[in-house]
């Protein structure tokens, strides 16, 4: 395997504010002379939670290492919070899509699947690039040379909608700021998911403390509603913020994480459906 990082900034050579960070981490297979030399792999871009406030660790390198495991290259990106505002994350979303097509060949990668993984507010931050990465406000700061949108996205316990009763307004005030509430339903995912989003394969759980299960659903309805392939599972028990929901995710109670025995048993599951969903959708491993 081949780990490094890549400034996107500066790697497209596009000015950086003060406070903006784009940083691709990648983990690239080692193809083989025992396996096959020419394999081209399926890719995963990985877009952690953190309400647009933070980055969360516990979503990156994990979900990374997991979809390696299972011979996907991956790659993390962690992308400008606030007070950096819309559409400073979707740029961001959109260089780390072009750097993976557009190096797909040295990558080992086939460009026609790379998919994307996007968890509670990077769920929201996925959807908008599988549904809007080519609208105009991308393109004031970065025009991109192909098509960014990805193959399939996964939408994990995701952000949806700015309703406060079933929504997660944090992430729009951080995303937008407060003074701009009025905007807040322009970027409501129930509005913005259409027929050109990708395909997307959505998990949340029902007893989710802080993201309401009805973002899942909402989705999941959207997606119908523009006759766009989905699939929808929900646990029963998890909190939020459960990204791979195993022992290499968790800490002790008294830091803070809830223990194992506090989610549903399959819950760990939904990577291997993931890739079983993601295969339908013509993004697999080939022989």
């Amino acid at each position: 395997m081949k780990f490094y990082s890549v400034d996107l900034y500066e790697y497209f050579n596009i000015e950086k504010p003060d406070g903006a960070v784009a940083n691709l981490s990648c983990y690239v297979r080692s193809n083989s002379v025992e396996i096959n030399a020419k394999r081209k792999s399926p890719a995963m871009l990985v877009l952690p939670g953190g309400g647009y406030g933070f980055v969360s660790e516990r979503e990156g390198e994990p979900v990374a290492l997991s979809f390696l495991n299972r011979g996907f290259n991956s790659f993390v990106l962690t992308y400008s919070i606030a007070p950096q505002r819309f559409p400073r994350q979707l740029a961001e979303a959109v260089m780390a899509m072009n750097y993976i097509r557009l190096n797909a060949e040295e990558l080992c990668i086939d460009p026609n699947m790379v998919s994307a993984v996007g968890f509670s507010a990077g769920g929201h931050l996925c959807a908008t690039l599988c549904s809007i990465c080519d609208c105009d406000a991308v393109k004031t700061i970065f025009e991109s040379k192909i098509d960014a949108r990805p193959n399939a996205v996964i939408l994990s316990y995701p952000v949806i909608t700015c309703n406060n009763e079933k929504g997660h307004v944090g992430s729009f005030i951080n995303l937008l700021g407060e003074e701009n509430s009025d905007k807040y339903y322009q970027l409501d995912l129930t509005n913005l998911i259409n027929e050109k989003s990708s395909p997307a394969f959505i998990w949340a759980t029902y007893t989710d403390g802080l993201v309401p299960v009805k973002n899942a659903l909402l989705a999941a309805d959207a997606y119908e509603r523009v006759g766009v392939p989905f699939s929808v599972h929900v646990w029963g028990r998890g909190w939020h913020g459960l990204s791979v929901a195993d022992k290499t995710v968790y800490g002790k109670w008294e830091d803070g994480y809830p223990a194992l025995v506090d989610m549903s048993k399959s819950v760990a599951k939904w990577v291997d459906l993931a890739i079983e969903w993601l295969e339908e959708m013509g993004v697999y491993i080939k022989d």
